[in-house]
């Protein structure tokens, strides 16, 4: 299992959730693709191994779409995780990571606080977007603006530009896969995304992170 897998891995999730990567999706999967195909039943005997832990397919569902929530699975435009999944295949995408430029060592080094001047780098950024499956890899004001206010709230908490920078664009997903929230978007697959998205200007995520954070 390789560093994306596991820092993703430490995210929020359920415990079945990563017993359900771990056991029985990883170590199936294609070395390649990242793909791997769903047996119920395989899932099923594995994880009710001492006590029965889940029993429908809704419940795998809700916990391979906790999965995807963290950037660990992801499904086509034609599946759905309201629907069974049963003998489909589904992909790994920080299985295939090593296709990618591994990240920077100076991202994986230095723990330190969120600030009001943090940004992703660009490069990592788009990265992360591409092993995740973000499809708008622009970002507006109040999407940084929000993600650097909550974290203001946390000064006890570090962390890598990596990690900061993965747990950014993992919201950026969460947040597209939820209604839109202007008119301008449309959607493409699961998300919402806004046509011909640009970055905002830092002037005005700051202006929004000191209202966020009771500076003004």
């Amino acid at each position: 299992m390789n560093s994306l897998e596991l820092d993703a891995l430490q995210l929020p999730l359920s415990n079945n959730a990563r017993a359900l990567y771990c056991v029985c999706l990883a170590p199936k999967s294609d070395a390649k693709t990242g793909s791997v195909t769903i047996s119920y039943k395989d899932m099923m005997h594995l994880l009710n191994n001492k006590e029965e832990v889940v029993q429908l397919g809704r419940q795998f569902n809700s916990l391979l779409k906790e999965l995807s929530h963290v950037g660990l699975v992801s499904i086509t435009d034609e599946q759905s995780f309201k629907l069974s999944l049963n003998q489909q295949e589904i992909t790994l995408p920080l299985k295939i990571s090593k296709e990618l430029r591994p990240p920077s060592n100076e991202h994986h080094q230095g723990f330190g606080k969120m600030s009001i001047e943090w940004r992703p780098d660009p490069d990592l950024f788009n990265q992360i977007c591409q092993l995740v499956g973000v499809i708008d890899k622009g970002y507006s004001a109040d999407e940084i603006g929000e993600y650097i206010a909550y974290w203001l709230g946390y000064p006890e908490k570090q962390f890598t530009q990596y990690q900061w920078t993965q747990k950014f664009v993992l919201n950026l997903k969460l947040r597209r896969q939820r209604q839109p929230v202007s008119k301008e978007q449309t959607k493409v697959g699961h998300q919402w995304i806004t046509p011909q998205a640009a970055l905002e200007t830092d002037d005005n995520v700051k202006k929004l992170v000191e209202k966020y954070s009771g500076k003004q």
